[in-house]
């Protein structure tokens, strides 16, 4: 139905703007998206009012909605859950109420700033005359110390609260020579100051050299995908390349939609080096010829977005976007998409269905979107911290990066750390440094008065770990071996004062309130085990429960479509083997589920 939708709106649209974009600028423009408004866009675009509507309810910022002159959104992540973020919004709550202020309270996830929260966003309507876009009416803080009390004095006087957006620690690099990703974050983040950092001449390198020396160099580097999944970087560009192409373009999607709760590595990037992240967008799209390309980028991050948009300017300016750049014959430039908080965009065939105008549900694969992507072009789907590893591959070449790492995990990893740690923060270590080396001698080890309970890996849908697994090494494979995934490389810390059961519920209920929808393990799956946690927490589970659990985590696992429905049972199931005393506080007599024993023992 997909495929349907789409032609609809390019017989009527041409193969530019599409629902997405109109919503978005609606909703930039005006703060808020009327039923009105459905009804009057679907008239001018002459496309049914159900398309134009489904594409709104998709996404949690362009939902149809009751104007407000202020909306409050609390972060109800996992790194501001674990510094008090329940009690926060209901102290909040409770103080806007007694003060009557009219404003709407919500949630969100994530903000980016994981070591500083409770962290918040404010949308204020006409807000110095500007739109969202401009920052003038969307502002980012923190409500660590007194700032409740300042931001509720504030809206109760009418005001905007005078409360900077945070700014999250960098370990910047002692030895540059052992620095691939912060070895600029130093200098400005302006064109003059990335080029006197040697920004660009690892493109300049490539495009001397030609893209079959650069994908060589790429394959040596043994770069895997930062995203997640892992998957060699170079093999995906060589397959966009060799790909059939009917059309005669190929495309890069920039995947700069960081939803994982926790991890702030990319938003990092883009604020401290964005002209890094373009020369790797460079790289990428001149190693499997692509012409054309998007940078989808989270809504969430409205300090990345003005950077970046800056940024991208001023490298079109100095030709290093466009036709012929540098003089090459090379031609590529890329628009930049603001995401409208949907999780699901961070999986690939969600974030081109977004693209395409259409609701960004998950396509079945094959075809993947190397072959297949974007209106059916071969496209190369990358996130930002995989591109901006590239510019040190073209300058160094690939024996260099893959001089860093352990095993079949090669280079330099950028972690974020939020939670209960002293320091928290982002930190630069080869992949293969232990998960203690990293909180214990990087993060400065935990907070005052806190001791370690846990830490969860890769978002999510990463593992959730405890002491037994403090000298695990940070890499794809022993991850995997251990039951968890690096994922995208945020960790988040919990303290002993933190109920395990409580979290495992708060991601079954991040499953449900994120899925596509369209597939049933998935969307009914996550909504069941809502259902099940709750039960658990109000004092009525018992060993059924479990053993209910964790089927239905199997069940999700081998029958969703993505990886949304098939790994959050990895935290889950995690949780139920290596902290069965969590359950013990709710279930007295609760025992490791028998389906995940015996996986425990295969182990």
């Amino acid at each position: 139905m997909s495929a349907n939708l789409i032609a609809l709106q390019n017989r009527f649209l041409g193969q530019g703007e599409t629902v997405y974009d109109r919503l978005s600028r609606l909703r930039v423009d005006k703060g808020v998206i009327t039923p009105a408004d459905i009804s009057a866009l679907a008239e001018e675009m002459r496309l049914p009012k159900a398309l134009v509507r489904s594409v709104a309810e998709f996404y949690d910022e362009l939902a149809p909605d009751v104007p407000a002159e202020r909306r409050l959104s609390l972060c109800n992540g996992e790194g501001c859950a674990a510094r008090g973020g329940a009690a926060t919004q209901a102290r909040l709550e409770q103080a806007l109420a007694k003060a009557d202020v009219e404003v709407e309270v919500g949630e969100t996830t994530c903000l980016g700033y994981c070591g500083q929260g409770p962290n918040a966003v404010l949308e204020w309507g006409g807000l110095e005359g500007r739109g969202l876009e401009e920052g003038g009416a969307e502002r980012v803080f923190s409500l660590e110390g007194d700032a409740e009390q300042a931001l509720v004095s504030a809206l109760q006087k009418g005001e905007a609260p005078e409360l900077d957006e945070p700014e999250n620690y960098v370990a910047l690099p002692d030895d540059a020579s052992r620095s691939v990703l912060l070895s600029r974050f130093a200098a400005g983040n302006d064109l003059a100051s990335a080029r006197a950092g040697g920004a660009y001449a690892g493109l300049v390198r490539a495009l001397a050299e030609g893209p079959a020396w650069l994908l060589d160099e790429l394959d040596a580097s043994k770069l895997r995908g930062r995203g997640g999944a892992g998957f060699p970087a170079g093999r995906k560009l060589r397959t966009v390349s060799g790909a059939a192409c009917p059309e005669g373009v190929r495309y890069l999607v920039v995947n700069a939609d960081e939803g994982d709760a926790g991890a702030f590595i990319d938003k990092e990037l883009m604020e401290r080096d964005p002209h890094g992240v373009i020369e790797g967008m460079l790289l990428a799209a001149f190693a499997c010829g692509a012409s054309e390309g998007f940078f989808y980028l989270r809504g969430e991050y409205p300090r990345a977005r003005k950077i970046m948009r800056e940024a991208l300017d001023e490298a079109r300016e100095a030709g290093l976007l466009g036709g012929d750049i540098l003089g090459s014959g090379f031609g590529f430039d890329v628009r930049l998409v603001r995401g409208h908080g949907a999780y699901i965009c961070g999986e690939e065939t969600s974030l081109l269905r977004s693209l395409e105008g259409v609701p960004a549900q998950v396509s079945p694969k094959p075809p993947y979107p190397a072959e297949q992507g974007y209106r059916g072009a071969p496209t190369a789907v990358h996130n930002v911290e995989t591109l901006a590893c590239m510019p040190f591959i073209g300058r160094e070449g690939g024996a260099a990066f893959a001089a860093f790492g352990k095993g079949e995990s090669r280079g330099m990893k950028l972690f974020s750390v939020g939670g209960a740690v002293a320091r928290p923060g982002l930190y630069e270590l080869p992949l293969g440094v232990t998960l203690r080396e990293l909180l214990f001698d990087h993060a400065g080890g935990m907070a005052e008065g806190a001791s370690f309970r846990a830490a969860m890996v890769g978002g999510p849908l990463g593992g959730v770990h405890g002491e037994g697994d403090l000298d695990l090494p940070l890499t794809f494979e022993d991850l995997a071996a251990a039951g968890g995934m690096l994922g995208h490389g945020g960790v988040v810390v919990f303290s002993e004062q933190t109920d395990l059961v409580r979290l495992g519920r708060d991601l079954m209920r991040f499953c449900a309130v994120e899925s596509c929808g369209k597939c049933f393990p998935c969307r009914l799956g996550s909504v069941r085990g809502v259902e099940l946690f709750d039960e658990i927490l109000e004092g009525r589970g018992d060993q059924s429960h479990l053993e209910l659990l964790s089927e239905l985590s199997e069940t999700m696992r081998v029958g969703s479509l993505c990886a949304l429905g098939g790994a959050i049972p990895t935290p889950i199931d995690l949780l139920m083997t290596n902290f069965i005393h969590a359950f013990r506080e709710h279930i007295p007599d609760a025992e490791v589920p028998a389906l995940l024993a015996g996986e425990e023992a295969s182990r």
